[in-house]
Parts: C-alpha cells; structure tokens; sequence
C-alpha cells in the first residue's frame, strides 16, 4: 500500500515537511542588529571540543550561537508543557484552565511566550557582555548596536521569534502529521546531530569519527528499545463484571496499571543536571541512577492516583476475584501500583545511565583495538557534544567529565525520536485506515 495512497495524506506531510523547513530557516536568519560575518568568524575561532557548546548547541538546534530568529526553536513550547502542570497546582482558575482541553492550549501557549521572552532577555544580556561564545569579547563586533539598544532590540527579535511559532505550531496540528512540537523538535536535534560527530572527524580524523557514529548508534538503540519495551509494559488485573451486582457469573475482562510514561523526562532531566559537573566516571553513574529515579518518583506522586480507577470499579458492579470489595480491593490496587512504581523507578534510572555505559563499552573495545578501525577511539578527546572520549580518568580511554555530556546528548536524542517519529507513523497508519471506511475519510 502506498503512503500517500489514503486521501490528504500527501497534503499533510507536505504541510509537515513545510514547517520544518520554515523552522529550519528561522534558525539560520539572524537576530536584528548581529552581523553574521563577524559572527561566523568568531564562531570558527571558539576553541574545538567545548563539551557545553556542544549540548546547548544540540537543544536549541543550532540557532542559540548563530543569534538567530529562532535562538531556542520549540524549546519554549516543550518546557511550558512540563511547567503548566505545576503552574496550575498556583490558582483556582488556571486549574480551571488546565482542565479543559483549550484552555490548556491557551495556558501552555502563553507560557511559551512568556519563556520565549525571559529567554530572549536573558540571551540578550549574554551576547551583549560578549561571553555568548568561548572566546569571544564584547568588542569582536559581532552586534551592530550596544548597550541597553542591543539589549532591546535582541529581546524584542527573540521574543517575536517565539510569537511567529503560535500560528506555525498551530497549522501543523491542524494540517499536518503528529505532534507539531514533538517534530519539530526532533527536526532541530536530528539537524545539528550530523555536523557535530562530523566535526569529529575534521578535529580527529576518520577512525575517532567512525568509533564516535558506531558509539553514539549503538547507545540510542539500545535505549530506545529499552524505553519502548518499558512503555509496552503493563500489569493485567483480572476483573470480573456482574450485570445483576452479585459475585456470580459475570463477564471477565482485565484492568491494565501501565507505567507513567514519563519516564524519560525524569532521565532527561537528570542528565542535564548533572551535565556540566566534572565527576568521576562511577560516582557520576552512581548519583545519576539516584537523581532520575527521584525524580521519577516525584512525577510518579504527581500522577493520577490508582484509588480513582478502583472507585470506578466498584461503581460498576466489577470486583477482583479473591478480593473482599470495598477497602480491600482498592488497598489490593495500591499495592500493584506500588509494585509498578518501584519498577519504573528502577527503569527510569537504567535508561539514564544506559548512554554512558554503552559508551563506556564502545570505548573500551576500542582502546583495545577490538573493533578494528574503531579503535582510534581510546586515545582521541574533544568530541564535542558527545566529547571526553580519551584524555585522562574515567574508564576505557574515556575522560569522566566528558562523559555527563554523552550521555545526557544520547538521551535528548532518543526523547526526540521516540516522542516525534512513534506518534507520527501512528497517526499516518490511523488515516490510511480511514479510507477503508469512507463514512469517517
């Protein structure tokens, strides 16, 4: 069956490829008042291998060091997703809000723009001062205007970059494919991706640059495959309904307790926390485990609670066979959701950790000589987002500071492309099944 066989799909991945063409483009148009020669002549001068640069650089797909339109992409609109939960735990009203579908659009919508705002400002005061980029000064000439007008006009530019992704955002969810922002941000992730482990090769020649592609391939298979299976998992309650209320007969049907699904925010999350700490490589994985499953937890108690399903239950006329109902059936349910908790606790922190240590193994084969080609991969440092490989400490050649920054690189990367591609090919899969059924086409 073709893909664009089902009616408008076509359209809407035309209109998908669209969006991010024009996102792509406002991370490349610079800001009002930066003069973009200059700035790519300091850029070239930053000194190789600035492990912060090259995380940030990755987030913000590029656009955060060009100063351009779009310093931060969707960034604004992904974190006001994770803040407008919080937000509405502060009022009545934005409870309220949060509560029905527009209004939570609304509320996550303003967030961005406030976000986007905050952020402009507070890149405008770092670009003006001159530390923007290693080794840059403020008189590099790389802004045009100076002072409290560069502030202003760089504030302003930025903020209406974020303002000009509303309406963009909003006729990609209409006409398009997926998640809107999910896309696009795995577009401004996937974009910088390539440049950076390509850098590796320009720094340290074609056999670090091979070890550095297999390293990184390797770690974001092995954990997106972890993530999937756990989020596939399920504990199946066995249920029985009775249409007359008695404990007889009945129809048997199964309660399935899933895990949050937040488990890779929590890693994320971690991850970045700890990025630009110069730990030793074990003490780091050992504190790593420890902040994402607490982390996890936290979203584990601000999820919904087991005790509302068991409530429905027993409205329902349905009952656990071998649990008394009432009390005992709900407190029967806490009990497996603890179960679960604990376990996804357990996942969250392995999926953290899981990036540094196929790196580490990687690496290790390769400081060995194991891997043929690969083995340039022990002795060579500066790699950018994904540096640290060789130089001093750390295990298998690899240098423990460096090794924050792999791992938390290998992670956004993952969460950008489970959350963007997974939905995207459902989505794609439910309209070309819609024209087996015309009434719905």
């Amino acid at each position: 069956m073709s893909l664009f066989r089902a009616p408008g799909l076509g359209r809407r991945a035309a209109v998908t490829l669209g969006g991010i063409v024009l996102l792509r483009l406002g991370q490349n148009l610079p800001l009002p008042g930066v003069d973009p020669t200059v700035l790519g002549r300091v850029a070239d001068g930053s000194p190789p291998g600035d492990q912060v640069h090259g995380l940030v650089d990755l987030i913000t797909g590029g656009g955060l060091y060009r100063l351009a339109l779009l310093p931060f992409g969707v960034l604004p609109f992904l974190l006001a997703r994770l803040l407008v939960p919080a937000l509405a735990r502060l009022h009545p009203r934005l409870g309220a809000l949060r509560a029905v579908r527009p209004g939570l659009v609304l509320l996550q919508r303003r967030t961005a723009l406030v976000l986007g705002l905050l952020g402009g400002l507070a890149l405008a005061l770092v670009a003006s001062s001159g530390h923007l980029l290693p080794g840059a000064a403020a008189g590099d000439g790389v802004l045009r205007l100076h002072g409290a007008p560069a502030v202003a006009v760089l504030t302003a530019g930025a903020a209406a970059g974020t303002a000009a992704l509303v309406p963009l955002i909003r006729w990609m969810d209409r006409h398009g494919l997926g998640d809107a922002v999910a896309v696009l941000l795995f577009a401004q992730v996937v974009a910088v991706l390539p440049g950076q482990l390509w850098a590796v090769r320009e720094r340290a020649g074609s056999g670090s640059y091979a070890s550095a592609t297999a390293a990184v391939l390797m770690g974001l298979a092995v954990t997106i495959a972890l993530v999937i299976a756990g989020r596939k998992g399920e504990r199946r309650v066995e249920v029985f309904y009775s249409p007359l209320g008695r404990r007889t007969g009945g129809e048997r049907r199964y309660l399935p307790l899933v895990l949050s699904h937040r488990g890779f925010v929590p890693a994320v999350a971690a991850a970045l926390l700890l990025a630009p700490l110069r730990l030793p490589w074990f003490p780091y994985l050992v504190l790593l485990f420890l902040l994402a499953a607490a982390v996890a937890w936290l979203a584990v108690l601000d999820g919904r609670s087991v005790l509302t399903d068991a409530d429905k239950l027993l409205r329902t006329r349905a009952y656990i066979p071998g649990v008394e109902p009432g009390r005992a059936t709900l407190d029967h349910l806490a009990a497996v959701r603890r179960r679960l908790a604990v376990a996804e606790l357990l996942g969250t922190g392995l999926v953290a950790v899981l990036p540094t240590l196929v790196l580490s193994a990687v690496g290790a084969l390769g400081a060995l000589g194991a891997l043929g080609a690969l083995g340039a991969l022990g002795g060579v440092g500066g790699l950018g987002a994904f540096g640290g490989f060789g130089g001093s400490g750390g295990a298998g050649g690899y240098a423990g500071g460096g090794y924050a920054f792999a791992g938390a690189s290998v992670l956004v990367v993952a969460g950008a492309s489970i959350d963007a591609v997974g939905p995207l090919m459902q989505d794609v899969q439910r309209r070309r099944m819609r024209r087996h059924y015309p009434p719905y086409a």
